[in-house]
């Protein structure tokens, strides 16, 4: 095919077929980040999700950080779109303290095509993501599963392993939730096995990625 590339043409047909999508039911999704118990910044999460097992996800993340005196920022905006509960298409772009990361990937009807700024690799089409916006599904619970990071586009594998049902408050409401926890990361997920709270400890610091507030609509 002259003129244009077989990923290119990949990255094409998937938005053709599943952008826009209807809007069955919306939410969107605000959450606080801190780091050592400091509010450091804000994820803004939206999706629509449709009937026929469709999803869209768009996701803003905004980070502005001192550690001892080494300022640090780090900006995601990304959109995920998933079919019958499996990750068809992803665009992201990363400004990680000044490295500048690009994401693209696509079903190429056996598998993922992944593309990370200029190079180009295929991951499993099983994959879950890292805006860990929903629950994996059951199939991998307590069990192996392969992690697709959104804002850098590599593989990380380990195990979601179920930890318990926990009553928190999120968003100033007692809430019953699922605990999760795959490689390092404890997740926490309502009823709609939407995620609520995140934490995890990176060079010796803690961070906590709170939901603070929900808006649901049709």
């Amino acid at each position: 095919m002259e003129g244009i590339s077989r990923f290119a043409w990949v990255v094409v047909v998937w938005i053709a077929c599943l952008s826009p999508v209807r809007a069955d039911s919306t939410e969107r999704r605000d959450f606080t980040i801190f780091v050592d118990g400091k509010e450091v910044g804000r994820t803004t999460m939206s999706v629509v999700e449709k009937n026929d097992g469709q999803a869209y996800m768009k996701i803003n993340v905004q980070v502005k950080v001192r550690i001892l005196i080494v300022d640090y920022e780090y900006t995601l905006e990304a959109e995920e779109w998933w079919k019958a509960g499996k990750l068809v298409g992803l665009k992201s772009s990363c400004n990680d303290n000044g490295k500048r990361i690009a994401v693209q990937v696509a079903s190429d009807g056996e598998g993922l095509s992944v593309r990370v700024n200029d190079s180009v690799r295929n991951t499993s089409p099983d994959t879950w993501t890292t805006s860990y916006w929903k629950l994996a599904d059951s199939k991998f619970h307590n069990k192996p599963i392969s992690v697709l990071e959104t804002d850098r586009g590599k593989d990380v594998s380990g195990k979601l392993e179920y930890v318990g049902t926990e009553q928190l408050t999120v968003a100033g409401e007692p809430t019953k939730c699922f605990h999760f926890r795959v490689s390092g990361t404890d997740l926490w997920f309502d009823q709609y096995h939407r995620l609520v709270r995140q934490e995890l400890t990176e060079l010796g610091h803690k961070t906590i990625v709170m939901l603070t507030a929900t808006k649901r609509g049709r």
